[in-house]
């Protein structure tokens, strides 16, 4: 099949005139892609922007920084290691570039035929390693710096160095006495930045001089607290930031820093429907890029500051990363739909006065609304209340539905591409991706229903969704199958295990057994997720704790485990733990399952090096069809669990065995 690159890990120049991403190729490995964004750089001068790729040498968890120099920086790690590599790739030649054509509202994209692959930083000219525990690459900085590069280390306190060239360093470093969120230019000299700093109080809000190395806090406004920085903008003074008017309650806040600071709360911008992250500022200062969320869905706003006028943009609701870029040449957006692979989209009227207009029409029926099948939102009732599902295709006609788990389990599905979701929707197949209890983006009561009780509402969530989903389809069509990643992963075998004969086949990457054992062989960040939520007691329900481990007996599916063997966030030995623990649960009944090691590869496998064959691999495994049913009863201690879940009398799918794959995420 030929499929469509997969775009990752969007990242723009200081002043957005260039910008990178991580692509993956035919088998999955990652390439670094390049983009000359306004025709700054010669051969580029004049003409449309150029895009260029590299080899693809690069591993998902590669930093990729574009220069305003057109360079490129590429930060490799090994995970937990504190070993990196850094490489510097300096402007390609005119024979190395494709162009790519521009309109306002269409993807900036070159070609990806064998003239554009594998031209571009395959080759640096320069490499340095870098012994750090923790390293980060930040655009910015003063003249003769290529970026800024952030250290965490071991004590908590963060070096901020300066990345210089030839040869390539990492030179004077500022100290800082704990951890930092992210550096916002105060000046257009790149020596001066805010940031929020770690402190015994929590975050405060901090300066930062580059010229001499120092640091000193910020004095807090009378009129209210700043809880976090969000965007500057040199040009204009512009700050704003999360803040609270005294009363506890986060807005918006236009920041005045120095002797006297103040806060002002702009009332129609603090009056959006939804959770609002600012992307980006224009050159002078005077409008943002607002993205603005509700549950799965995002619309994208340009807000006009000084008027406090907020407008929506000309493109249909998607999902916008939180990444931006905003030049001469106009707003860039990292822009996805369900059926839309994540890519770079230039925003109508937003360039520059004086600077070259995007014939009117041009925008590219792609991102038109009518032309373009965006998959809707669905809410689903429970017996507490009700949640929203992102949904591909028809679930009550489709031959096979694919119920589909995000890991985090502080995340949430959106209206983003997700390229195993589109390849089964490909295939005919219909996908409900739901956001239960415990999924961002609803409010804090939605979130934090599952703390202190991992797999317990959220459980409860999955099993009416089954419910629902079966009696709302033929009688005689296949059950739906489950398909999830870390912790959905940990809730897809929970569900399996509760309501045995309710599902047709299970799929899991990089899963979890249980809560308590997840935090006993996993990393500190891990770990501290799970203290931060809480283990809770046991459950007092027929399922009881919910460890898998001792749950697996009452697997009767097919089932299908693919796990990373460098996997540094939920270790394989998980899944190697449920290979034995599958085995010695093996009786009379036997239910193939096939859980897979995969060497050299991390959390993410499909995005590695050889995940085109594991893609093929998993979705042909969950549209594999429905074989023969047994029409025997379930024996009486696998029955369903739950009452609320019912048998459906006309069909016993609940009743019978089938017999056919920037914190856990």
């Amino acid at each position: 099949m030929n499929r469509r690159p997969e775009r990752i890990s969007f990242r723009f120049s200081a002043r957005s005139r260039f910008a990178a991403c991580l692509v993956t190729t035919s088998d999955g490995a990652p390439a670094p892609g390049w983009w000359d964004l306004d025709g700054t750089r010669p051969p580029y001068a004049g003409d449309t922007p150029r895009f260029r790729e590299g080899a693809p040498t690069e591993t998902t968890a590669t930093q990729v920084l574009p220069t305003e120099c057109g360079g490129l920086l590429r930060l490799r790690g090994a995970a937990g290691s504190g070993r990196h590599l850094l490489l510097l790739s300096h402007p390609a030649s005119a024979g190395s570039v494709t162009a790519g054509t521009m309109t306002a509202g269409t993807p900036l994209a070159g070609p990806r035929g064998p003239s554009s692959a594998g031209t571009g930083p395959e080759d640096p000219a320069e490499c340095l390693s870098v012994e750090a525990r923790g390293l980060r690459l930040v655009p910015g900085g003063p003249r003769g710096t290529l970026a800024l590069a952030v250290e965490t280390a071991h004590d908590g306190r963060t070096r901020v160095w300066r990345v210089r060239s030839a040869p390539l360093r990492l030179s004077d470093p500022v100290t800082l006495p704990g951890r930092v969120a992210a550096l916002l230019p105060l000046d257009g000299t790149g020596c001066r930045y805010a940031t929020d700093l770690e402190g015994p109080e929590g975050l405060r809000p901090a300066s930062l001089e580059l010229r001499d190395g120092t640091w000193r806090a910020l004095p807090s406004p009378p009129d209210g607290r700043i809880h976090r920085l969000l965007l500057s903008a040199p040009a204009s003074g512009l700050l704003l930031t999360a803040s609270d008017p005294g009363d506890g309650r986060l807005r918006i806040a236009r920041a005045t820093l120095g002797h006297r600071p103040r806060l002002h709360f702009p009332d129609r911008l603090n009056s959006l429907d939804g959770a609002v992250l600012p992307l980006a500022a224009d050159p002078a200062g005077e409008r943002v890029a607002l993205r603005v969320s509700r549950g799965a869905q995002a619309r994208l706003f340009l807000y006009d500051v000084a008027a406090d006028r907020p407008r929506p943009a000309e493109l249909p609701p998607g999902a916008f990363h939180p990444v931006a870029g905003w030049s001469e040449g106009g707003l860039r957006v990292v822009y996805a739909t369900p059926d839309r692979p994540a890519d770079l989209v230039t925003v109508p009227d937003t360039a520059a006065y004086g600077a070259p207009a995007t014939p009117s029409g041009a925008a590219s029926s792609a991102l038109d609304d009518s032309a373009t099948p965006h998959a809707p939102t669905e809410w689903f009732a429970t017996p507490s209340g009700r949640f929203e599902a992102v949904r591909l295709g028809d679930w009550r006609t489709a031959p096979t539905v694919v119920v589909a788990l995000h890991g985090g389990p502080e995340d949430h599905w959106t209206l983003g591409h997700d390229p195993v979701l589109a390849r089964l929707s490909e295939t005919g197949a219909a996908v409900v991706a739901p956001n239960q209890r415990g999924s961002t983006g609803y409010g804090r009561a939605h979130a934090e229903a599952i703390h202190g009780a991992w797999g317990v509402p959220d459980l409860a969530d999955i099993r009416a969704l089954v419910r629902t989903l079966t009696e709302q389809r033929p009688p005689d069509a296949e059950p739906p199958v489950l398909l999830g990643t870390s912790y959905g992963g940990f809730l897809a075998l929970l569900a399996v295990c509760a309501d045995p004969y309710a599902w047709a086949r299970c799929a899991v990457i990089a899963p979890f057994l249980s809560a308590r054992g997840l935090r006993e062989r996993s990393s500190p960040a891990v770990r501290a997720l799970i203290d931060r939520h809480g283990l809770g007691e046991p459950p007092d329900d027929d399922l009881g704790p919910r460890d898998v481990e001792r749950l697996a007996h009452r697997i009767r599916v097919p089932l299908l485990a693919l796990h990373g063997c460098d996997d540094p966030v939920v270790p394989v030995d998980e899944t190697r733990r449920l290979r034995r623990a599958l085995t010695r649960a093996d009786g009379p009944e036997h239910v193939p399952h096939d859980c897979l090691d995969i060497a050299g590869a991390g959390h993410h496998p499909l995005q590695e090096r050889g995940g085109a064959e594991l893609t093929d691999r998993l979705v042909g495994f969950l549209t594999a069809g429905f074989p023969d049913r047994r029409r025997s009863p379930a024996p009486p201690g696998l029955t369903v669990a739950d009452a609320a879940v019912r048998h459906r009398p006309s069909s016993a799918v609940f009743g019978h065995i089938t017999h056919d794959e920037r914190t856990p995420s």
